[in-house]
C-alpha cells in the first residue's frame, strides 16, 4: 500500500494541514472524471467507529497547545461523546470551581452540521473574521489519538525560540501520554508497507519539541524515510537583528532546527514565513489574499505542497518518499531542497515571472507532470479576483469568489541557492559570538555557537558542490484545469 504517516506540530502547520486534509476529503466525492487517481489508503486509515461502521480518517498526529485546538476534541460524532467530562476530584474539602466559557463554534462549523455546504449556498462561504482557530474550517473527523493536545504555556512565558523549554515539554508530554510507544507505534504498526513520514512543524514553537521527537523516532526506526517541511520563524538572520533579544532567539532556534533536520530527516524543504513574502504573492490580478492571516496564507501553501507531493499519493505511484529524497539529493548528500510555484496559475503568458521561491528566492527550471485541476472545497478562502474570466464566479458579480477548482504550478528542486540560507544563519551566529551577545533561553552557549556556525558553513559548502543556479529540478507537480 505504501502508506504515509503525517505529523503536524504548531498552529501554522495545522492551518496548512487542515486545508490539505479538506482537499483530500474532496477526492472521495470528486465529480470530475479527470480527478487525480489517488489511493485513499496511502493517507487514510480504515477503521470502525463506535457503531461498528467502516470509516476513513487521516493517518495523522496533530500537535498544538491545548488552547489552540478551538472546538476540536479527541472525541466526536464518530468516536464518542465530547471529552469535556467531569473529572474525579481527589480533595477532601469543598472545591471552588472556575469554568471558562466554552469555545464558540465557527459559523462555518455550525452551518456544516445542518447544511450541504457543497451545494453553493451563501452560508458555504467562510468569512475571514469567523476564523480564530485552524479547526474552525475543518471538514474531517479524526480518530482520538490524532489529537495531541500539548499543555498550554502560562501567559507570562515566552516560548517562541526557547530551545530548552521545548525539549522539556516533549520529555514531560511523552512520559504523561506514552506518545512514542502508544499513539506513534500504533499508527506505524497498522501500516502494511509504510513509505515514510511527512512532517510539518512551526520551528519557533515546536522546533526543539520535534527535535526530541525525531531523536526518539530514530532510536527505533533508523531507516524510515522522512520528508520534512520546517516552517521558519518570522525573523530573518541579519546583522541588524543581533540586538533584538526575542528575534535573536528565534534566529538561533531556526539555525538549531536546520542542523537537527540535516541529521535526522531524509529530505527537508524549508518554508519562509508569510511575513517575508513579496506583496504580489497574495495580491495580484488573480488573488486578493490577506497576507497577515494564517487562514489565507496557509491555503496558498497547502495548494502548492499538496500539488508538489501528489505523485506520492497516486494509486499506482511511480515515486515514494524514499525515491523523491534520492532524486533530490543525487548530486549531493545535502538533504535540503526548495519549494517554488504559482497560485493560482491562471495565465500561461506571465507564468515564469510570477514563480515565487518560498524557500529562498528566485525562479527554478524543471520538468513537470500534469494532473487534474486542484479541488477547492467550501472551506477554502473566497479570495480569488472575480474579474478574471478563467476563474468562474461562485458569488455575485464584482465580489471575490471561490471557484470549484483552479490550476496550480508547484516545484520542488535542489539548487545551490540553499547555500545562501545556511550562510545567512552562520554569519549571524559569528556576529553574535564576536559581540559576546547573551544567549538566554537559546539552549546554546558561546562555544556551541561556534560549532553551530561551523556546521552551517558545512551545509553551505555541501549545497554548492557542482550545482549552479540552473540545476535540474528533481520533481514538479502541476494541476491543470
Amino acid at each position: 500500500m505504501k502508506e504515509i504517516l503525517y505529523i503536524q506540530a504548531g498552529s501554522q502547520a495545522n492551518y496548512i494541514g487542515t486545508h490539505f486534509w479538506n482537499t483530500q476529503e474532496s477526492y472521495f466525492t470528486y465529480e470530475d472524471e479527470e480527478a487525480p487517481a489517488t489511493s485513499h489508503g496511502i493517507s487514510f486509515r480504515e477503521g470502525l467507529n463506535k457503531k461498528g461502521e467502516p470509516t476513513f480518517c487521516p493517518r495523522l498526529l496533530a500537535f498544538d497547545h491545548k488552547a489552540r485546538f478551538g472546538t476540536l476534541s479527541q472525541a466526536n460524532a464518530l468516536f464518542g461523546m465530547d471529552d469535556a467530562t467531569d473529572e474525579q476530584i481527589l480533595w477532601s474539602a469543598t472545591p471552588v470551581q472556575y469554568k471558562q466559557e466554552p469555545v464558540r463554534k465557527s459559523d462555518y462549523q455550525t452551518s456544516m452540521e445542518g447544511l450541504d455546504l457543497d451545494a453553493g449556498s451563501p452560508s458555504s462561504t467562510v468569512q475571514l473574521t469567523d476564523i480564530q482557530y485552524w479547526s474552525d474550517f475543518n471538514r474531517m473527523y479524526y480518530i482520538p489519538r490524532t489529537v495531541q493536545k500539548v499543555p498550554d504555556i502560562p501567559d507570562w512565558e515566552d516560548i517562541e525560540g526557547n530551545w530548552a523549554a521545548g525539549k522539556e515539554t516533549f520529555a514531560r508530554y511523552n512520559e504523561d501520554t506514552d506518545l512514542m510507544e502508544g499513539s506513534l507505534r500504533l499508527f506505524l504498526e497498522e501500516c502494511e508497507t509504510i513509505q515514510g513520514v511527512q512532517l510539518m512543524h512551526d520551528t519557533s514553537t515546536f522546533g526543539s519539541f520535534v527535535d526530541s521527537f525525531l531523536t526518539s523516532l530514530r532510536d527505533d526506526f533508523v531507516k524510515l524515510p522522512l520528508l520534512a517541511w520546517p516552517l521558519l520563524s518570522d525573523v530573518l538572520p541579519s546583522i541588524e537583528g543581533v540586538d533584538d533579544k526575542r528575534g535573536r532567539r528565534k534566529i538561533i532556534n531556526d539555525a538549531l532546527v536546520l542542523r537537527s533536520l540535516s541529521e535526522l530527516s531524509s529530505m527537508n524543504i524549508p518554508i519562509q514565513s508569510p511575513t517575508t513574502w513579496t506583496d504580489d504573492v497574495c495580491r495580484n490580478t488573480y488573488l486578493q489574499a490577506n497576507q497577515a492571516h494564517a487562514y489565507h496564507t496557509s491555503a496558498i501553501l497547502s495548494a502548492l505542497i499538496e500539488t508538489a507531493t501528489l505523485p506520492l499519493r497516486l494509486g499506482a505511484p511511480k515515486d515514494d518518499i524514499s525515491d523523491l529524497c534520492a532524486q533530490l539529493s543525487w548530486r549531493t548528500a545535502l538533504p535540503f531542497a526548495e519549494l517554488s510555484g504559482v497560485f493560482p496559475r491562471a495565465d500561461t503568458l506571465d507564468l515564469e515571472k510570477r514563480i515565487y521561491n518560498f524557500s529562498t528566492a528566485g525562479t527554478l527550471h524543471a520538468t513537470h507532470t500534469l494532473a487534474a485541476a486542484y479541488s477547492l472545497p467550501t472551506s477554502f478562502p473566497p479570495f480569488f479576483s472575480s474579474g478574471d474570466s478563467s476563474l468562474p464566479l461562485s458569488g455575485p458579480s464584482g465580489l471575490l469568489s471561490r471557484p470549484k477548482s483552479t490550476s496550480v504550478f508547484a516545484s520542488i528542486a535542489a539548487t545551490s541557492r540553499s547555500g545562501n540560507l545556511f550562510s545567512g544563519y552562520a554569519r549571524f551566529l559569528e556576529q553574535c559570538t564576536r559581540r559576546k551577545i547573551s544567549m538566554e533561553n537559546a539552549g546554546i552557549d558561546f562555544d556551541e555557537m561556534g560549532d553551530l556556525a561551523n556546521d552551517l558553513w558545512t551545509l553551505h559548502d555541501n549545497a554548492g558542490g557542482e550545482m549552479d543556479d540552473n540545476s535540474d529540478t528533481d520533481m514538479r507537480g502541476e494541476d491543470e484545469e
